[in-house]
């Protein structure tokens, strides 16, 4: 009988390294398309290496409770658009917009903090976008929490709320840029 991804984790927890070669050998296909709706097919596969070398390191921070497919791809998410900020920096530290300091702060939700004064900050910046979330209009905080927080395709998404994948886009977008805005207010 095959280990579950579960068992797995709490082998690799332990340190044995045979877990997150056998863990890479099941996840490695769904890892790949998931970094490869951010950037491209090459780079992907850098971010890929990043991914099971923060996994190797950070192994205890998995939580049995959670799905491991979840954590594997929030730290994939992660990965990503740290890659993505960071070229776009590089092409152009002054175009960046409120929507790209929403991102940065999405990011937060599943940033592990370094320090105690660091988890301040972290816990107070997440205070604030949870709390703006609130505030939002619901049809958009559905699709914002379903995108961002569960992850979940735009299709799936659609079919969900019973609304086409376009409206769907178009709510994102909304929600992304009224929170920008007022994390520009606050600011």
């Amino acid at each position: 009988m095959a280990d579950s991804d579960a068992d797995l984790m709490r082998r690799l927890q332990a340190g044995h390294a045979g877990a997150l070669e056998r863990l890479m050998e099941r996840r490695r296909e769904l890892l790949r398309v998931h970094l490869e709706r951010y950037v491209d097919a090459p780079t992907a596969q850098d971010l890929q290496q990043e991914v099971w070398l923060r996994v190797w390191q950070r192994a205890e921070q998995w939580e049995s409770r959670g799905s491991v497919v979840g954590w594997l791809l929030a730290i994939a998410t992660n990965i990503a658009l740290n890659a993505l900020r960071a070229r776009r920096r590089t092409d152009s530290l002054d175009e960046l917009t409120a929507e790209d300091e929403w991102e940065a702060a999405v990011s937060l939700w599943d940033a592990a903090p370094p320090g105690p004064e660091d988890e301040a900050i972290w816990r107070d910046q997440l205070g604030r976008i949870l709390d703006l979330v609130d505030q939002m209009p619901a049809d958009k905080r559905a699709v914002l929490r379903m995108a961002r927080i569960e992850e979940r395709s735009l299709p799936e998404i659609a079919s969900r709320l019973g609304i086409p994948v376009g409206t769907v886009k178009s709510r994102l977008h909304y929600a992304l840029r009224w929170l920008a805005e007022r994390m520009e207010d606050e600011t």
